[in-house]
């Protein structure tokens, strides 16, 4: 048996999120494995670096996936780019060590955010941005990002899931940089790993930050408390994309 990594995107809109759901629910992993089955004629379980929520993008997802097979890897890709529907590619397909695991050898991952703030949406960019009407002071929400960056207890920002209740909570934010380009703000978050919306749990609280709604020197608080209703509403679901995964 033969050990793979699969590099892919995918557009989150018209999924269920990435893992196999009841039957009816179109997910990413779902579509990956009847895809993954035909091409090898034999069933298979893809593991990946994470699980995303429904609507949420990947531009760098990655899994990987035992097979008996002589297919070379450009070959695996080629065939699985031309029976996988148009909302999902594959980037790159590689042989790896069999002690390669997508989930349990990630180093890193970073997500991006992504907000639209003007007066007006956008219909173009309705399912890849969170459009946010109100002003927003930049300088605030940097300033006040900055006390997430390194090591800490990041339960304020777990959104509660009997699934994913996970006991260690404690996580290390490596860089956490904000970008405005125009009427787009970028919200990058790179860390040793992510809790169940954590992401999107820290972009609302920085919103409301940038709102005025909340001191710049109120996330030390937030994260001290190990409370989840001091942090804000979580972020849509939309603006989210998991940009690269690094092992």
């Amino acid at each position: 048996m033969r050990n793979f990594k699969i590099t892919f995107e995918y557009d989150g809109v018209q999924f269920c999120g990435w893992q196999a759901q009841a039957q009816g629910e179109r997910t990413v992993q779902g579509e990956l494995e009847a895809i993954i089955a035909k091409v090898f004629k034999q069933p298979i379980k893809v593991i990946a670096s994470g699980r995303t929520d429904s609507g949420v993008h990947a531009r760098a997802q990655v899994i990987s996936f035992r097979a008996d097979t002589r297919m070379k890897p450009l070959e695996i890709q080629r065939a699985l780019n031309s029976l996988l529907p148009a909302d999902i590619a594959v980037h790159e397909a590689r042989e790896v060590k069999s002690d390669f695991h997508a989930q349990y050898s990630v180093k890193e991952k970073t997500y991006r955010y992504t907000i639209l703030n003007r007066k007006y949406r956008s219909v173009f960019l309705r399912d890849r941005v969170y459009f946010y009407f109100y002003p927003l002071n930049i300088s605030h929400m940097r300033k006040s990002a900055k006390y997430l960056i390194g090591k800490h207890d990041f339960k304020s920002f777990q959104a509660y899931d009997p699934l994913r209740a996970e006991r260690q909570t404690v996580r290390t934010i490596k860089k956490l940089v904000i970008k405005k380009e125009g009427d787009l703000i970028y919200i990058d978050v790179t860390a040793d790993g992510f809790l169940y919306k954590m992401v999107r749990n820290i972009v609302g609280t920085l919103l409301a930050v940038g709102s005025g709604q909340l001191p710049v020197n109120e996330m030390p608080k937030i994260l001290k408390a190990k409370n989840r209703k001091l942090a804000k509403e979580t972020a849509p679901a939309e603006g989210l994309c998991l940009m690269a995964v690094k092992y």
